[in-house]
């Protein structure tokens, strides 16, 4: 039990603080029920007004809503010696003042909080006591305070940290399946990248357990309150690598009081509305290469062709030609011409038919002079005034606009018209555009001249199934969308592009040159975070050089701010002694993260005799879900693992009869990057990707899942490749 001397005045203090937190939402639901009780007729200002009313206390009551987290969770002592007098600051979640306005906490955000994350006992940064509170339904339970003139406050491996009472006991929660905030436990090295300037370019090389995800999602909140006048209107954007990732970071935000920030994944930013298929390797690469920039440039050219024959229709009964050399300079007005390749298919419209007016008009007036003398020649008698009527029917004035404007606007209504243009210069969604180019060999054959080999264009012809897209083709449809502009909306219209203030990129190093162009295209001004590990790089398409991905997104830009986590606080010295046997990360220019944690229980690696089966594998699941109680094991498998759904009807018949134990989740590597579990039992290691090249990586990203303990079962016929991992020793 904590008998801190000052529990009892520290808790009536944040008593306090939440009694004003209640009357501040009461105060706010009060103003909410009168405005909506105002009659809805009255001026039009009025109804403005009370619209503004409404929307600014419904955003400060979501701003206010944390659910069950704690309002306050420290305490900073500016030392009275170094700074005036001595004074005291409660940090929080969000800021609450006093009926005088007098703070009662302080936003974590703000500036006065930056030496409760920063302050270390070498440079205690003007505070003498930092105090990190536990509190539990409302109630404060626990005090630790950290004396700056103390110089002990290592965790271990000789690494300072602060608060690492409040730290480890954040680590050694059970895993729910969602992300939660880190707000009171944040570290120095966190701190500086949570709080560096807005502008530009930041990357954040963090390895396992290093909190890169957190600390991404903490400076999208700090850059908010920072710089709210900005972003609220710009906003922000954060890039999740899935939909399962992006469900497993939802809460974070708003639990930090922001509810304005939008999570996504790259497919659903470019919002086209199709179901997804999975695309091969071979096709995955190729379609993520830097040279499909120029391919779909070509392909939109490509599809501003004359025609290969004249063409005819009737106006009437008259005959009206459309001939190839009518149809090249229609062509070359249109390229001529500013504008997107959709927008300029009015223009080839444009010069056809008035072309083609002006042979109507001189068709038609050449038959009437005719008939007119077949009559004169045949009538000795006539009326003179019908005469000169007929005369003037045939010879219109030559500047007569209107005349010829009737005609046209009669040609463009002409069907057989339509689709000569449409053979020309057709207009087309992205998706037209991408499903033709790779439905049709000849027109992949004619955009990748010069750029594709022949094996590169039978792959992606030979994988392209029509109307079916991946993630990769979405990538070439926002790429096509920026040639092609909007068409009327049908199935395959993309929306206009909404573009952002701050973008925040998730495991970027799996990001792909392609999709990092889609991302540039909604950037307002550069101002990008990317976290990621390039240890981690487990795709196909992905970089393992942060200059490759930096390069589509900075444009213009030739600098960028690089950042480097060095503090594993999540995975177990056990655990990441075993992870790091597969690579040295200095190979590739990284510095080693330090393991802070230890559970002094060692990894246990399984060979499993024979085929491995569902129910062999389901024992030793069954085992780890036992041994660690609480909390979430993480079932990681290969992609498309022949035994995934045998394994998931262990699962459901596990989960019906032992509700109250362990939760089991099981994952393909890819949909379990990023999260973390209790306990991670890998099946058949050496299999996680079907690149061989990144098949290292994918193990040390599946084995530094763990929080707390590891199970490997593999294969005999997995033995040879995990003893030169050194994974296994012989």
């Amino acid at each position: 039990m904590n008998t801190h001397p000052d529990l009892a005045r520290e808790r009536d203090y944040i008593k306090r603080a939440y009694e004003r937190l209640d009357e501040i939402r009461a105060g706010l639901n009060s103003t909410l029920s009168d405005a909506f009780e105002q009659e809805r007729g009255g001026t039009h200002q009025a109804r403005t007004e009370r619209d503004m009313v409404v929307r600014a206390t419904l955003d400060r009551l979501e701003h206010l809503e944390f659910g069950i987290l704690a309002l306050c969770f420290g305490r900073i002592d500016r030392d009275k010696d170094i700074i005036g007098p001595s004074e005291s600051f409660y940090l929080g979640r969000v800021a609450v003042a006093d009926s005088d306005m007098e703070p009662l906490v302080i936003d974590w955000r703000a500036p006065v909080a930056e030496p409760f994350y920063r302050a270390t006992a070498r440079n205690p940064m003007g505070i003498s006591l930092r105090r990190h509170f536990e509190i539990k339904d409302r109630e404060l339970i626990a005090i630790e305070d950290e004396l700056l003139g103390d110089l002990d406050s290592s965790g271990g491996q000789g690494v300072e940290l602060s608060g690492a009472g409040a730290l480890f006991s954040a680590m050694d929660r059970v895993r729910t399946g969602q992300m939660g905030d880190i707000v009171a436990t944040i570290q120095a090295e966190q701190d500086e990248i949570i709080r560096a300037p807005l502008p530009g370019v930041l990357v954040v090389q963090g390895g396992p357990g290093t909190g890169k995800t957190a600390v991404a999602l903490h400076r999208a909140a700090y850059l908010l309150y920072t710089y709210r006048a900005r972003l609220e209107n710009q906003g922000v954007l954060v890039v999740a690598p899935n939909a399962t990732f992006a469900r497993y970071i939802e809460r974070v935000l708003p639990s930090l009081g922001e509810t304005g920030v939008e999570i996504t994944t790259i497919a659903n930013l470019i919002d086209l509305n199709v179901e997804l298929r999975r695309a091969n390797d071979q096709e995955a690469l190729i379609k993520s290469d830097q040279r499909m920039v120029s391919v779909i440039s070509k392909a939109v050219l490509d599809r501003e062709r004359p025609l290969s024959k004249d063409l005819s229709f009737y106006l009437g009964s008259v005959q009206l030609w459309v001939t190839r050399e009518m149809s090249m300079k229609a062509i070359r007005q249109a390229r001529r011409r500013t504008g997107s390749h959709n927008e300029r298919a009015k223009i080839v419209e444009a010069v056809l038919s008035r072309q083609l007016a002006k042979i109507y008009i001189e068709l038609t007036t050449r038959f009437q002079r005719d008939e007119l003398a077949k009559f004169n020649e045949e009538s000795q008698a006539y009326d003179q005034e019908h005469q000169d009527l007929i005369i003037e029917a045939v010879d219109p004035e030559e500047d007569d606009e209107a005349v010829i404007a009737e005609v046209v606007g009669s040609i463009k209504s002409e069907s057989e018209f339509i689709r000569i243009v449409t053979r020309i210069w057709p207009r087309l969604t992205s998706l037209e555009l991408v499903n033709d180019l790779f439905a049709h060999p000849a027109l992949t054959r004619l955009a990748s001249r010069g750029v594709l080999n022949e094996k590169e264009v039978e792959v992606l012809t030979s994988s392209h199934k029509r109307g079916y897209f991946s993630r990769f083709d979405l990538a070439l449809a926002d790429e096509a969308y920026v040639h092609l502009g909007p068409v009327l909306k049908r199935k395959g219209h993309q929306s206009e592009v909404n573009r952002y203030g701050h973008i925040v990129v998730d495991e970027a190093q799996e990001l792909s040159y392609m999709e990092a162009r889609v991302l540039a295209r909604r950037s307002i001004s550069s101002s990008i975070t990317l976290v990621g590990d390039l240890s981690q790089t487990t795709s196909i398409y992905g970089q393992r050089d942060w200059n490759l991905i930096v390069a589509p997104l900075c444009g213009a830009i030739s600098k960028w701010n690089y950042n480097e986590l060095s503090i594993n606080y999540r995975t177990p010295i056990e655990i990441s002694d075993l992870a790091y046997r597969l690579f040295d990360p200095t190979s590739m220019g990284l510095a080693p993260t330090v393991s802070i944690r230890s559970t002094g229980v060692e990894p246990k690696i399984i060979e499993i005799s024979g085929k491995v089966e569902s129910e062999s594998i389901w024992r030793w699941v069954e085992a780890a879900a036992t041994e660690i109680g609480s909390g979430l094991v993480g079932v990681v498998v290969p992609s498309n693992f022949e035994l995934y759904e045998d394994l998931e009807n262990c699962r459901a018949l596990w989960m019906q009869d032992h509700q109250e134990s362990a939760l089991i989740e099981i994952r393909e590597l890819d949909y379990a990057k990023g999260l973390e579990f209790d306990c991670v039992v890998i099946v058949e290691p050496t299999c996680l990707v079907k690149d061989e090249a990144s098949a290292k990586a994918a193990l040390f990203t599946a084995i530094t899942r763990a929080t707390k303990r590891l199970t490997i079962i593999y294969g005999e016929y997995e033995r040879s490749k995990l003893l030169e991992w050194k994974i296994i020793g012989s």
